[in-house]
């Protein structure tokens, strides 16, 4: 155990985003956390802090002694880092850029981190470094990332359990499949879908990729008990451990969304350089460590995210 995070003093590293405003909430609405939101708002939007958090417009590739002095002021007990560059086509435009972000200025955290005195840390990291591989896909998995993404993540990932061994930096590395729900980020596929046919019968798509969709309220509620139960310089994988093609994601979204049939187009600027063709989480060794499960289906997300793109006026948070 490393603790109870309920009524601690928590720090969100981009809790401004998707995946890290929905920790947010939950911290505060149902752990009675006080909570300070680092974020730089590139990706994030200060509209979907949640109105007790503390904010501070700040971007983690600055210098180390900063960020421990924000640390050291708020007094954190805990830390979780979900600031990064997601979008994986913008790292085959811009690699140094999303390296820098996703693993160099990782260290930055961790170093402060450790200066600050922080009890546990969860780092972020992403399915995407496994590159290709078939079936449910455990920690052990040969790792063989496809986009400088990926490897950026790989390279956090090291970086971690390296700070573990060799300084005692108190993290916890999580691997994190593709997530659905409130406030998701126009540019990945779920949102590009719903927004394609809240126009027409037609959507525009890459390949016909196999992915594992978790509810994003069941993943952070899932990476809090995960922070507080797993182990310092492990590993571990989080999906729904269900999946679905993208065409036949399609498909529900249209049914859902009141469409009897769709017509779908592969269109090649939709096609990644080097595609991972399936992702697909073993939740095994986290289960192990926690015991907090999913409790949103597929079908319930989706009608979820379809339900607060027409709320937002057809328009996504991000």
């Amino acid at each position: 155990m490393n603790g109870s995070i309920r009524n601690a003093n928590v720090c969100v590293i981009g809790g401004a985003g998707f995946l890290g405003s929905h920790l947010v909430d939950y911290l505060i609405n149902e752990l009675n956390c006080r909570v300070l939101v680092l974020d730089n708002l590139i990706s994030g939007k200060e509209e979907h802090i949640h109105t007790k958090a503390e904010f501070i417009n700040y971007d983690i590739c600055e210098d180390v002694e900063s960020l421990t002095d924000i640390l050291k002021n708020f007094n954190t007990e805990y830390l979780f880092n979900y600031a990064a560059e997601p979008y994986v086509p913008d790292s085959f435009e811009r690699p140094l850029h999303i390296f820098e972000i996703n693993a160099t200025a990782v260290l930055k955290v961790l170093s402060a981190c450790k200066a600050a005195g922080v009890q546990a840390i969860l780092q972020v990291s992403s399915a995407e470094i496994y590159g290709d591989v078939k079936g449910k896909i455990n920690e052990d998995a040969y790792i063989e990332p496809h986009s400088t993404y990926g490897v950026s993540k790989v390279a956090a990932d090291g970086i971690c359990r390296v700070q573990w061994k060799e300084s005692g930096v108190p993290v916890i590395i999580l691997r994190q499949f593709n997530c659905v729900g409130e406030r998701e980020t126009h540019e990945y596929v779920i949102p590009e879908i719903i927004s394609q046919l809240s126009q027409s019968n037609r959507v525009e798509l890459g390949n016909n990729s196999f992915r594992d969709f978790q509810y994003a309220g069941d993943a952070v509620r899932m990476a809090v008990e995960l922070l507080e139960k797993g182990q310092f310089g492990e590993v571990y994988n989080m999906g729904s451990e269900d999946g679905i093609q993208i065409y036949d994601l399609a498909d529900k979204i249209g049914k859902i969304m009141g469409k009897e049939s769709i017509e779908i187009c592969q269109v090649s600027e939709r096609v990644r350089p080097w595609e991972i063709w399936h992702l697909q989480s073993d939740n095994s060794k986290l289960y192990k460590a926690i015991e907090t499960r999913p409790n949103v289906g597929l079908d319930e997300a989706l009608k979820r995210t379809i339900d607060y793109f027409y709320a937002n006026g057809e328009n996504w948070a991000f």
